[in-house]
This record gives C-alpha cells, sequence and structure tokens, in this order.
C-alpha cells in the first residue's frame, strides 16, 4: 500500500520532493501511544527533530527500539510502488498494533541517530545491539530488559534504488516478526543524497522519454475534437440584428446627452430672434414739423 504511505508522508507532488536537495525524510512508528503530532509534517529542522523524539522517549514506551540510519536518500525515493509498500504498511495504519506514527518529507540535516542511541542506554538502560544481516533472519532472544537494535545501511545505487530500500525495508519487517514481544519503537533516519549520488539519480531515473500510450484512433479522435472546437468558435453569431451588434457605445451617448442642451440653447436663441417686431417706419426718414425743428 504504497500510496498510503505517499499520504503519511504528506509529500504533495514529485516535484517539492526536488525542490531541497540537502533534505531527507524521518520516520516513526511505535506500538505506544506516543505524545507526538500525528499531523504529518512538510519539513522541519533536523535539531527540531531530534530533540522532540528524544524527548518522547525520555518516557521510556517501549521494550524494544529499532533504529534504522538509511544513508542518501530523498523524499521522491519513498514515492516508488516498490519501495514504499513495506513501510507503507507501518505507516499507513495497515498493522493494528501500530498505534503511534510520525513522518516528515523534508528534514533540513540529519537526525542525529548516535544521540538517541546514548540517551535510550542513558536514560532506559537499553542494552545495544549491533545487527548483523544474517540475525534478522531469526527469532532475538528472549530478554527482560530493554534494547536497542541499530543497524545502518549504505545509499542505494542509482541505478537499482528501489530494489535497495525494499531490501532494506524486508528486513526491518523480519526484525519486527522476530521480536518476542510486540512492544516496539522505530526510528527511521535518514541522510540527504550527495551532489554527485544526486545528479546520477535524476539521471537514471527522471529522464523524459516519449511514450505513444494511446493508439492512433484516439490521437484521430482528438485531432478531430480540436478541429470542431475550431470550427465551432469561428461559426457566425446567430440572433437579431440588435443582438449581434452594439450601435449605441459609451462614448457615443455621451456625446448625444451633452449635444442635447446645446441644441435646446440654440433654439431659444434662434426663436427669440426671429421674435423681435419692429414697425416698419422705424426705418423711414421723418419729413414733418418734427424733423424741421431739430434742423
Amino acid at each position: 500500500m504504497a500510496k498510503t504511505l505517499v499520504g503519511a508522508l504528506a509529500l504533495a507532488s514529485l516535484p517539492s520532493a526536488f525542490g531541497f536537495r540537502d533534505t531527507s525524510p524521518f520516520f516513526l512508528f511505535s506500538t505506544s501511544a506516543l505524545n507526538i503530532n500525528g499531523n504529518d509534517a512538510a519539513i522541519a529542522q533536523a535539531s527540531t527533530i531530534t530533540s522532540q523524539v528524544t524527548q518522547v522517549l525520555d518516557k521510556c514506551p517501549s521494550k524494544t527500539y529499532i533504529v534504522v540510519h538509511q544513508e542518501g536518500v530523498s523524499s521522491a525515493d519513498y514515492l516508488d510502488d516498490l519501495s514504499a509498500a513495506r513501510l507503507g504498511h507501518y505507516m499507513g495504519g495497515e498493522h493494528a498494533d501500530v498505534k503511534s506514527a510520525m513522518a516528515v518529507s523534508e528534514i533540513v540535516g540529519a537526525v542525529d541517530a548516535h544521540s538517541i542511541l546514548e540517551r535510550l542506554q542513558s536514560r532506559c538502560g537499553a542494552k545495544m545491539e549491533q545487527l548483523e544481516h544474517s540475525k534478522a533472519e531469526s527469532a532475538f532472544p528472549h530478554s527482560d530488559e530493554p534494547r536497542v537494535v541499530y543497524y545502518s545501511l549504505p545509499p542505494p545505487l542509482a541505478k537499482d534504488r528501489a530494489t535497495a530500500l525494499d531490501k532494506s525495508h524486508t528486513l526491518l519487517e523480519n526484525i519486527i516478526i522476530n521480536l518476542d514481544s510486540p512492544d516496539y519503537t522505530v526510528i527511521y533516519t535518514t541522510t540527504p543524497q550527495a551532489e554527485s549520488q544526486l545528479d546520477d539519480t535524476l539521471q537514471n531515473h527522471y529522464t523524459y522519454e516519449m511514450e505513444d500510450s494511446f493508439n492512433e484512433a484516439v490521437h484521430m479522435e482528438l485531432k478531430r475534437d480540436a478541429v470542431s472546437h475550431q470550427r465551432k468558435n469561428t461559426t457566425v453569431k446567430e440572433g437579431a440584428l440588435f443582438e449581434r451588434y452594439q450601435y449605441l457605445s459609451p462614448g457615443l451617448f455621451m456625446g448625444i446627452t451633452a449635444m442635447i442642451p446645446l441644441v435646446v440653447i440654440l433654439y431659444v436663441g434662434l426663436t427669440a430672434i426671429t421674435n423681435l417686431e419692429v414697425s416698419y417706419f422705424a426705418f423711414s426718414k421723418e419729413m414733418g414739423p418734427a424733423a424741421q425743428r431739430r434742423q
């Protein structure tokens, strides 16, 4: 169930996994109800996660502690169906005995696994057991004292990363199955890839290749649909004449509105001039006695 792990990791998308070249994921799950942040974080500082984990483990919640240190990985490696399947069972709630889980997809720096080991030994009195690969196939001897199982894994090869991670998760699963008591806490720490490893990974796994996943008939249907869409866009609109064209624009409407008072003023002026009444005698020469007295 790798899809479940993807949700637990809070890896929203593949580009976000490549947004940070110096980060790597962190996982923790336990059969005890730990006081940890169940809401998976997207990014965090390694010192913050180390401090939070050590504070939780100070209460010695489990009998067996499994500390896994995986070198040279990124959060994108755990998006693969092959590499993330087994780990996804524990992080995604597939096991009923797992009551607490925590995942951070981007850890800036590296979580100090050795400080966690020393804290478990000093605080909980856990006995350190360095794991050998052959020992994972057999049952662990019974022990009433707390113990810490630690093993470190080399960085996976660029050409076969998913298979290498799947083998490491198989080893982790065998350790859990062979425990004498179903009371454990797994702390899965990782370190980022080096620049050379990251370049090789990108070159081998994420090179774009053109694949014809559709047959020719589907391509022809897509072309026909595109042609019909273009014809639909170029079709003349139907409807009445005044529905298809705009004859009264805002500028023309404002011009007409301004012309109305001007025309009214002109009309009033012309009307006033034409209503003037002057008699014909006002323009005739006076010939009576009054005109002679003025002279």
